[in-house]
């Protein structure tokens, strides 16, 4: 009896997948996160319309922004008005103690990516020199501290964790390039920075992390201090 030829699976083609694209309310929001993080827009009242100028849109997109803006914690909608937030004392405390735990663990799972970065870790010890320099030029440090700071953190691999902590950047930063602003404040930073880069070298994952939490919680304590004075 003559058997029948195998019969091969059938060949499809798969779709190539579509590229990923950023829409209008996606970039919107991107540069208005940004830009309330460095103090562009200051706490208050903003106007969609203005807005919408800016980015050369209508108002709908501007409205989906500022929709995600006030999911984060960024913006509110009272009385038909989006209010840009400002923070009090104790929800800055809360932010900060909640980045000290996440920063702290997103440097202990970096630690091991870093180690085997001979280049990552020839740039944080640039930047540090460079940070070294800039004391007298507070937004240019704060510049080279967050790439610092984002090197670390990306090392982890963790695009989550990632987002959660850069959220939670943006909602202390104005407060941030506000107050701390004294030669004093920087070269505490820059010593713990220091150690922080040695546990790297080292290979030292629960060091590391040690020193992240109490750089942060240094942060937290300087910025209580001006808050309450400004209140």
């Amino acid at each position: 009896m003559a058997t029948q030829p195998e019969q091969s699976a059938p060949q499809f083609e798969v779709p190539a997948s579509p590229i990923d694209l950023p829409s209008i309310p996606d970039v919107i929001c991107r540069e208005l996160r940004r830009d309330i993080a460095h103090g562009v827009y200051k706490p208050g009242p903003i106007r969609v319309r203005v807005l919408a100028e800016r980015f050369g849109v209508s108002a709908t997109p501007v409205r989906e922004a500022l929709r995600r803006l006030e999911a984060e914690g960024l913006v509110s909608l009272r009385n038909r008005q989006i209010v840009i937030n400002q923070l009090s004392l104790e929800e800055m405390r809360e932010i900060y103690t909640i980045r000290g735990e996440l920063e702290a663990f997103a440097t202990r799972q970096a630690v091991p990516n870093l180690k085997a970065d001979a280049e990552a870790l020839e740039r944080l010890e640039r930047l540090i020199d460079d940070m070294d320099s800039f004391e007298r030029s507070p937004d240019e440090w704060r510049t080279a501290n967050e790439e610092f700071h984002w090197i670390v953190y990306r090392a982890a691999r963790m695009p989550r964790l990632e987002d959660i902590i850069n959220r939670l950047w943006v909602a202390v930063e104005p407060y941030l390039r506000l107050y701390v602003t004294t030669a004093g404040s920087f070269r505490t930073a820059q010593e713990q920075h220091r150690k922080i880069l040695n546990h790297l070298h080292l290979g030292e994952a629960d060091e590391a992390a040690g020193v992240m939490r109490a750089h942060l919680a240094a942060t937290k304590e300087l910025l209580s201090r001006s808050l309450d004075s400004a209140e």
